[in-house]
């Protein structure tokens, strides 16, 4: 004998079996939702951050007589300062870093087969003669390749922002490469630090020369 069922139990029971398909819908409706929204934000996120090194101008220059397979090993050497320790720490941690994935080793100054001079033009336009003030000995007036004379090589403006990396042979103190970066800094330390990395890898995308294309300016 099959048991009988009270006619309020078989109404929720109805109730129930209609309630539940639209509980389902609603719930997939929100996590679309939500899946939407976070990729609304991903969007935002990537436009903004190809926004912000869309205006980077990078350029870099060599020592073509140089063989940079040679060179296994860095040191960081501090230049033209930006007056803000933090910036500067994270610009020559970029450094650090892009060299390290070309496959170079940091190591201390007096060990390593590279001297690396990271420079900031920051509230005034430097020439590239203020950035060595004192450092006699050092062969950067001596840079002249790609086509540049030595004169107008340290004779050369930097507009505010800019930030200048010099590597020379720690040895000779001769430079061997010279790359630059135009509209990284700015006032807004938040913006900087976005950017920064950008900058920098923007610089060294083609290091060490001979492996790539040679880099050029604004890439």
């Amino acid at each position: 004998m099959r048991p009988s069922v009270h006619p309020r139990g078989l109404a929720q029971l109805v109730m129930l079996s209609q309630w539940v398909p639209r509980v389902a819908a609603t719930m997939s409706w929100r996590v679309q939702h939500m899946k939407t929204n976070r990729l609304a934000v991903a969007s935002a996120v990537a436009l903004l951050t190809a926004a912000c090194g869309y205006g980077i101008k990078a350029s870099s220059d060599y020592d073509h007589s140089v063989n940079f397979a040679s060179y296994h090993t860095f040191s960081i050497m501090k230049g033209n300062s930006s007056g803000n320790p933090l910036s500067d720490q994270r610009i020559a941690a970029d450094v650090t870093t892009a060299l390290v994935s070309k496959g170079w080793r940091e190591a201390p100054e007096g060990a390593a087969q590279a001297a690396v001079v990271v420079h900031t033009s920051t509230k005034t336009k430097h020439s590239y003669s203020t950035f060595y003030d004192g450092w006699d000995g050092w062969g950067w007036r001596r840079r002249g390749w790609g086509g540049f004379t030595s004169a107008t090589t340290y004779e050369q403006d930097y507009k505010v922002g800019s930030v200048v990396v010099d590597i020379f042979d720690a040895k000779s103190k001769e430079a061997i490469w010279h790359g630059t970066a135009a509209g990284v800094l700015s006032g807004n330390a938040q913006e900087n630090a976005r950017i920064d990395d950008q900058a920098v890898a923007k610089m060294f995308a083609s290091f060490p020369p001979g492996t790539s294309a040679a880099a050029s300016t604004g890439r």
